[in-house]
């Protein structure tokens, strides 16, 4: 997984503070509420098994190696469980990972998975010493079924650094109205999964590129300012979803153009506009967590040294 520092967006302590005293307190107040729950990494980048596994009452599903690859609620684990290639056991459910395909076809015929992208993700063990590698990929409409974790990121992009909080610099891009989760919210100027084989860093510059048409070399100026680890029932299931962020100075003179027709539209927007859109919850929550990381003085607590 991405490593990096946690680096703040406007400048350190010795720059001018951004922003007045109300647009920091109403900037905080939205962190707290939008990030409660989110666990940062530990020193060396990753988190814990325990961190992974934090929410009791769901039920583990391993692969026949013994790998516990995700969890999910007892109704859905009792639906998962009639499925080809699983078998119950005492400890939770173990998925034959020689049976995937077949699994995936039935989970979809079953109106089990959430949709069928026909985008592979890597599986990755949630137990503290595997999460460093992945040997077996899965279609991604199945991650949130099975409570898997998925890895993503986040670009936050501005013209320039802002003169104050009115002045309109942010880029957002409005997603499309067909999209299956949040459809018609605004989004950070990219976002996607980390897709089987590639970096975090990889994919920023895929995802960049495919929904902002904006060229790798330019891309790769985007500072890592910090990730953490979300956990929380969603619609489909579980979300269990490791989240980069990052933050951009745009070139002067780009103007986004949109190559996968997953946004509908972009526009530019001050700080304190961009406030306003998420107080009214219609920024997707992981893009505007990243956006209000963007704008602090000091984005994340440093992490935690490693315990000896």
């Amino acid at each position: 997984m991405m490593q990096g520092s946690f680096i703040p967006a406007f400048g350190s302590s010795l720059s001018r503070p951004f922003g007045s005293a109300d647009f920091k307190a109403r900037r905080e107040a939205l962190t707290r509420v939008l990030t409660a729950g989110f666990v940062l990494p530990d020193a060396s980048g990753s988190w814990s098994s325990a961190a992974l596994c934090a929410h009791p009452g769901l039920i583990p599903i391993r692969l026949s190696s013994g790998a516990l690859i995700g969890r999910t609620a007892p109704q859905r684990a009792d639906k998962i469980s009639r499925m080809p290639g699983i078998v119950q056991h005492k400890t939770g459910l173990l998925l034959d990972a020689a049976h995937l395909l077949d699994f995936g076809i039935a989970m979809r015929a079953a109106h089990l998975s959430q949709g069928w992208r026909g985008e592979l993700l890597d599986l990755f063990s949630l137990s503290e010493s595997a999460q460093k590698g992945a040997t077996v990929r899965l279609e991604r409409a199945l991650y949130r079924p099975l409570g898997a974790l998925t890895r993503a990121v986040h670009l936050s992009a501005r013209l320039r650094d802002p003169v104050d909080e009115f002045d309109p610099v942010y880029i957002l891009g409005q997603r499309s109205r067909t999209k299956r989760v949040g459809p018609g919210l605004w989004d950070g100027l990219a976002a996607g999964m980390v897709g089987a084989g590639e970096t975090p860093a990889e994919a920023l510059l895929r995802e960049a590129h495919e929904e902002a048409s904006l060229l790798a070399a330019d891309a790769q100026n985007a500072r890592y300012l910090g990730s953490f680890l979300i956990s929380r029932a969603v619609s489909g299931g579980w979300m269990l979803e490791a989240s980069y962020t990052h933050d951009l100075v745009l070139p002067a003179g780009f103007e986004p153009c949109a190559a996968d027709h997953e946004v509908e539209r972009f526009a530019r927007f001050s700080a304190r506009e961009v406030l306003d859109l998420i107080a009214a919850r219609k920024v997707m929550h992981e893009a505007a967590s990243s956006l209000l990381f963007s704008m602090a003085d000091k984005l994340l607590p440093e992490p935690l040294p490693a315990r000896p």
